[in-house]
């Protein structure tokens, strides 16, 4: 299991309580009782705001050293400014971010509306810094294809798998981890519920590739406690795939 890290896009869900978080858990200490059924946490926070100095402290104080921490970047950079002439802001943001001593990936989700552009990828790719990983989610099916993932593998940078309506479910094994987000399906995606049948086709899906590589899978359907449910689910289902 030290390969798998699955989790939850957030923790701060008030609708969590009495079906993830006990109704004796104060809002205060959510995030602590998080980290006893999960090694890992993708946070979307730091898309819409950059983190502040107090935040990252606190973090720090929070979570274990050998924790595995994703922030989502910083939508300046890549909705804003879409990953063109953003320097200055992204050297703000990992001024700020990188003094995590749990953070081990950085997720950048790019606009739907940025279709394959490989320069702009490569000049954005180019500036990334290397002590921490590095996944990129696109969210328009023009970006699915091999020289795209070729691309990403040649900076060391993860093809984000994701479950989302009217988005190719393809994995890209191109460097040595995975990444996956579920997002849900259906009318209202991140309500979705995934049924035991469909978590066990992913984790088959993943199945050929786990061998050498660590995952990283996280669930944003956070809605009435549908995401730690299911990540909880999944991560069962690795566990028996990683032992068959």
């Amino acid at each position: 299991m030290q390969n798998i890290h699955i989790g939850t896009s957030g923790w701060t869900y008030s609708d969590w309580v009495g079906t993830f978080y006990p109704r004796e858990v104060k809002a205060a200490d959510r995030l602590a009782y998080y980290t006893t059924q999960f090694d890992t946490l993708e946070i979307n926070a730091s898309f819409y705001r950059l983190p502040s100095e107090t935040t990252i402290a606190a973090w720090n104080r929070q979570l274990p050293d050998d924790y595995h921490l994703v922030l989502k970047g910083w939508r300046q950079i890549t909705h804003l400014k879409r990953l063109v002439d953003c320097r200055e802001d992204l050297d703000l943001f990992l001024r700020r971010v990188l003094p995590l001593r749990s953070l081990r990936v950085l997720l950048w989700q790019l606009a739907p509306s940025i279709q394959h552009d490989l320069p702009r990828l490569d000049a954005f790719l180019a500036m990334l810094p290397g002590q921490v990983r590095h996944a990129v989610e696109f969210r328009h099916a023009s970006w699915w294809d091999e020289e795209v993932a070729a691309r990403l593998a040649n900076f060391g940078a993860g093809f984000v798998a994701v479950s989302y309506p009217r988005l190719p479910a393809t994995i890209y094994p191109a460097v040595d981890w995975l990444y996956v987000r579920f997002h849900g399906l259906g009318k209202q995606a991140y309500h979705y519920d995934y049924s035991r049948t469909e978590l066990s086709e992913w984790a088959e899906r993943v199945r050929p590739h786990l061998i050498g590589r660590e995952i990283y899978a996280f669930f944003n359907n956070g809605y009435d406690g549908n995401a730690p449910r299911n990540a909880l689910v999944f991560k069962d289902l690795l566990a028996s795939v990683g032992l068959s």
